[in-house]
């Protein structure tokens, strides 16, 4: 009876607003062991009456909810969790681990648990609970979702993702960068290396919608970028060409642009072109190595690039990593710089301070509407995140919360 009273006091309150109660139907289908099926219809009745003009565009109660979604209200969740804060808790759990089941699937619940930072008791009953729901199968594999959690799992992502205030940190960090497209993943991957891979997923996931066909794509290396190259989707084969957009650069042969940039055009289905130069040349030797056909071509791409993916480190951390001479490094911080992305040293205002690549710092010069998309997380990136971002107008950053927090802590 609370969780009745709780509902119709939610549905008096937006039929006094004169909106849809759209997230109805996510209720029952979470939380129909609290509810008796005769209440149930009885609520979908009440819910039909008081909405009646709405019925034709949204369907049944408890159908097409990914329609629904498109709908929804940020004022529904403030007044979720303020008329029922532990019913918004068990929502946000339940569609928490509906979210990553999808993300992991097929996954055990010992994995799952480790995830998502919780008890394994407690994913075990919650995944019993949505089993019994019919959104969840088991098998000898793990976890999987069935074609009706498929259906809800845009909405259920929603949910979680408002419940934790995330898109209310995507809406100010896209104020703060002009309107720039801003995805913020849970979690701060300085404490859990689990929230990188799924900084990498969600980048990978939303790298399509900015390639067309015949289009040219430059890709930096990097531990992070390595993560959205390997976590990018089996989809619709792309005619896009794939360039490594550094030099041969270090010893690790798995974060090496090179071998992003061989990832991402075979899960992309284009094609990549290989940088056999080291990062780092002078003017004299690149001009001499310009005149071998297959580096010119590859480095003109560079600079027709209609889209860049790049990482961003801290300027300190990147100086060491990157071996800079111990007197370059002194000089380098000594003007401020505090990020560095794709070769280039910036200052907190975003102007470079010096360029450490030869081949890197004339992406897209020649694309004036070249798309830009960072990718960084964990809060000590936060200032580097920030100077990286005001160097050049970006199309997209992807990170997690602790740095999105970190940034909007920092005085503008």
């Amino acid at each position: 009876m609370a969780l009745w009273y709780t509902i119709c006091k939610i549905a008096k309150q937006m039929q006094r607003n004169g909106k849809p109660v759209i997230f109805l139907g996510f209720l029952f289908l979470c939380f129909g062991e609290l509810i008796d099926k005769k209440i149930s219809k009885s609520i979908a009745k009440v819910c039909c009456l008081l909405y009646n003009d709405q019925r034709d565009k949204f369907g049944h109660v408890g159908r097409n909810l990914t329609r629904w979604s498109e709908a929804m209200q940020d004022d529904y969740f403030v007044l979720m969790q303020k008329l029922a804060p532990d019913l918004a808790q068990e929502i946000e759990r339940r569609a928490l681990v509906l979210e990553r089941i999808g993300a992991l699937q097929p996954v055990g619940r010992r994995l799952l648990a480790t995830r998502l930072n919780l008890p394994e008791r407690e994913v075990r009953t919650v995944a019993s609970l949505l089993k019994e729901h019919g959104l969840v199968s088991l098998d000898a594999a793990g976890m999987s979702l069935t074609s009706e959690a498929n259906a809800i799992l845009p909405m259920a992502s929603r949910f979680s993702r408002e419940l934790k205030g995330l898109t209310g940190l995507e809406t100010a960090l896209s104020q703060r960068y002009e309107g720039v497209k801003v995805c913020v993943v849970a979690g701060n991957a300085d404490q859990d290396d689990h929230v990188l891979h799924e900084v990498g997923r969600s980048a990978a996931n939303r790298l399509r919608s900015f390639l067309q066909n015949g289009c040219t794509l430059a890709v930096t290396g990097g531990s992070t970028i390595h993560q959205v190259a390997f976590s990018i989707p089996q989809g619709t084969q792309m005619n896009v060409m794939v360039v490594p957009a550094r030099g041969g650069i270090g010893r690790s042969l798995e974060t090496q642009a090179n071998t992003v940039a061989c990832e991402i055009a075979k899960r992309l289905g284009g094609h990549h072109r290989m940088m056999h130069l080291p990062d780092r040349l002078d003017e004299q030797a690149l001009a001499e190595m310009r005149k071998m056909r297959e580096i010119d071509e590859t480095l003109s791409l560079l600079e027709r690039a209609d889209v860049v993916l790049h990482g961003i480190g801290r300027a300190d951390d990147m100086a060491h990593k990157r071996q800079l001479p111990p007197d370059v490094e002194a000089e380098v911080l000594r003007k401020g710089a505090v990020a560095e992305a794709y070769g280039c040293y910036f200052d907190q205002k975003g102007k470079m301070v010096y360029s450490a690549s030869t081949v890197s710092h004339n992406l897209g010069v020649l694309k004036p509407n070249c798309a830009l998309i960072a990718v960084a997380a964990g809060a000590r990136k936060a200032e580097a995140i920030d100077a990286a971002m005001r160097s050049r107008k970006h199309a997209m950053l992807v990170t997690d919360e602790g740095a999105a927090n970190a940034i909007l802590s920092m005085q503008e």
